[in-house]
């Protein structure tokens, strides 16, 4: 396996490794680019980046992983542009160089938490992104997941003598559910626009063409199979696929969890082979 270190975009030096597939390439075949994952190293969680970066070389697709500005070993920006706007344009430099590097004019974006966030803004930005792996992206709850959450930490923390307490977990949620609050978002401060809007966004990206394939663990309050399905019921399901790993924590430690994985991501890739 053939493996480079790189600088590009020189005026702010991002850094990165490029894996060179290990078997002849179809030209037309999209190259794979992996996005941070937080401010977590291009290595990724686990060095869940590398593993999948070179299973993929196997099977015949070169990658880049790579740092965005100020993350990792690439130096922050000093053009004053925003968090989203630097990473945006980050991406679209690093599709540059690869495309000048190797000669691909297509492209699969692989991210984890708020690298799948990012991945999903840069597709619907970049008609050269034609897939996407988001893995525990687009957070947003559905009736039956909240539910779901809060009814099995609640008997976790004291049983059904405490969750129905007049004055315990239940009657406190009921009461904050009545209270005025901002329309359906994601979980916790994640950059990713409302429900509704990103659901239009997914419309969006298959009607061109982009393929999806999402990946989901407990940890972020995915619970249950078809969650994704009840959230986005407007989106076309050939154009999409969705896996449940339950018994998966967030950042795939286990082996074993990330041989579901990888082994998902390699099943799906194969419709750009």
């Amino acid at each position: 396996m053939t493996e480079h270190a790189v600088i590009f975009a020189i005026a702010h030096s991002l850094v990165g490794v490029l894996t060179e597939a290990e078997i002849d390439v179809d030209p037309l075949r999209p190259a794979i680019v992996f996005l941070n994952a937080g401010i977590l190293h291009r290595v990724g969680p686990n060095r869940l980046h590398v593993r999948i970066a070179r299973e993929l070389a196997r099977r015949g697709f070169a990658s880049l992983r790579f740092d965005v500005s100020g993350v990792g070993d690439s130096p922050p920006r000093t053009d004053g542009l925003s968090l989203r706007a630097a990473a945006l344009s980050d991406i679209r430099e690093a599709l540059d160089f690869v495309a000048a590097k190797l000669g691909a004019a297509t492209f699969i974006l692989i991210g984890l938490c708020s690298g799948a966030d990012l991945a999903f803004r840069a597709a619907l930005a970049d008609p050269r992104i034609v897939g996407a792996v988001l893995i525990d992206g687009l957070p947003y709850h559905t009736v039956r997941s909240r539910f779901h959450n809060y009814a099995s930490r609640l008997i976790r923390r004291g049983g059904w003598r405490r969750l129905l307490a007049l004055d315990g977990p239940v009657w406190r949620r009921l009461l904050w559910w009545r209270q005025p609050r901002r329309s359906a978002t994601a979980t916790g401060r994640r950059d990713v626009p409302p429900r509704h809007e990103a659901e239009s966004n997914l419309r969006q990206l298959t009607e061109r063409g982009v393929r999806l394939l999402l990946l989901y663990t407990p940890d972020r309050d995915y619970s249950y199979p078809r969650h994704f399905a009840d959230t986005f019921p407007g989106v076309r399901s050939d154009r999409v696929d969705v896996a449940y790993f339950p018994d998966s924590d967030h950042t795939f430690t286990l082996r074993a969890n990330q041989d579901l994985l990888v082994g998902a991501i390699d099943k799906w890739i194969s419709c750009f082979r």
